[in-house]
């Protein structure tokens, strides 16, 4: 239950769960003991397909280090040296290595190591360009949030830093003393990455403390639908749609308008279905509002329990809905989370907006391009 349908797909708005920087809260998952710095951050696990998001883009720093300065730079100086510069704040070279270790982990765990030269789209950018633009990103947009700390009076309590004292404890824990050094980890590091996004979380909750929770069921509600579905187009042997000619297209019309007249007066709707509908994947849907085109929520959110719609057409085809649920529990819950946690965002957001347009956002590029996410240490 609740899948959508290629077919039927092509009537509805699906909104993509692409990540917002602007107030997702999962930006500042706190995992504790979690093996991946990665995880810390919020990184997703992106699949090879992923579009490149649009967020901040740094300013390169005017007065960046020489990459002759950097070439001669040991482990230990390279990782001192300050990277990134948000408002008053300032990132590591090794802190950006750390997200940027754990995180190609993860990912070659996922795919394999042949993933970083998967490219992504006709500008050739590559799965490896696309993960760092986007590590930096979620980097700069944390810290970001963490710079505004002082200006809303917002602190870790002794016992919150406590705790960001027993995570990294546990963190370093999995790793031996020659790890920690070949990898450039150190204590600091892994502890201001969980203050920093514990931190981050605080200011996100103090400012969506008090958004309006209450949602309707109405508002929240998704009904359970069966449909038929009668296309306008043949199919050819490699699945491809063949367009009808004028004749064809009036048999189909026929058959169509023959079904919708069946379907008022059959007891069992679903197994009527299952034998006519040219929709052979499925005959169910569980959909809410805002995601169907205009003309076709209002049909179906216009439905009664057990209640069979007229004849609707469409670019594709005809189709008949039957609502087989009024409110599927399950789904109406889910929803009502997700426009409590939409509430959230917006409020967060509009504050986000007002923060980035103040603060100033720099980069070292030097420092930046030589570090290097295939090898097998990114620097």
């Amino acid at each position: 239950m609740g899948k959508k349908s290629v077919k039927f797909a092509r009537l509805c708005h699906w909104r993509r769960e692409i990540h917002s920087f602007l107030g997702r809260r999962a930006l500042f998952l706190l995992v504790a003991g979690g093996l991946s710095i990665s995880c810390l951050a919020g990184c997703e696990k992106l699949t090879p397909d992923l579009e490149m998001e649009t967020g901040i883009t740094p300013t390169p720093y005017p007065t960046g280090i020489t990459q002759k300065a950097a070439d001669e730079m040991d482990q230990e100086e390279r990782f001192a040296q300050t990277l990134l510069r948000i408002g008053n704040l300032e990132v590591s070279y090794g802190e950006v290595v750390l997200y940027m270790q754990s995180t190609k982990e993860e990912v070659e765990t996922l795919y394999g190591k042949e993933v970083w030269d998967y490219v992504l789209n006709d500008e050739g950018t590559t799965y490896a360009q696309m993960l760092k633009e986007k590590l930096l990103k979620q980097i700069t947009y944390t810290k970001l949030v963490c710079s505004q700390a002082d200006r809303l009076g917002i602190a870790l309590t002794e016992d919150e830093r406590m705790n960001v004292d027993e995570y990294t404890d546990n963190y370093l824990a999995n790793f031996s003393r020659t790890e920690l050094e070949y990898y450039g980890i150190t204590r600091d590091l892994v502890w201001g990455i969980y203050a920093d996004n514990l931190l981050a979380t605080k200011i996100y909750e103090s400012l969506t403390l008090n958004i309006n929770t209450d949602v309707s069921d109405e508002e929240a509600r998704h009904p359970v639908l069966w449909y038929v579905f009668v296309a306008k187009y043949a199919l050819a042997e490699d699945g491809s749609h063949v367009p009808l000619d004028e004749e064809g297209l009036l048999n189909v019309r026929e058959r169509a308008e023959r079904l919708a007249g069946e379907a008022k007066e059959t007891a069992d709707f679903y197994g009527f279905a299952r034998e006519n509908t040219d929709d052979t994947d499925e005959i169910e849907i569980v959909i809410g509002r805002g995601e169907m085109y205009e003309e076709l929520e209002k049909i179906a959110f216009g439905l009664q329990q057990g209640e069979t719609s007229g004849l609707i057409e469409t670019e594709d085809g005809y189709f008949i809905l039957h609502c087989a649920n009024y409110m599927d529990e399950d789904a109406t819950d889910q929803a009502k989370t997700a426009i409590i946690t939409k509430r959230q965002e917006n409020a967060f957001s509009d504050s986000y907006s007002a923060w980035e347009k103040e603060t100033s956002v720099w980069v070292d590029t030097v420092l930046w391009n030589a570090i290097d996410i295939t090898g097998e240490k990114c620097e």
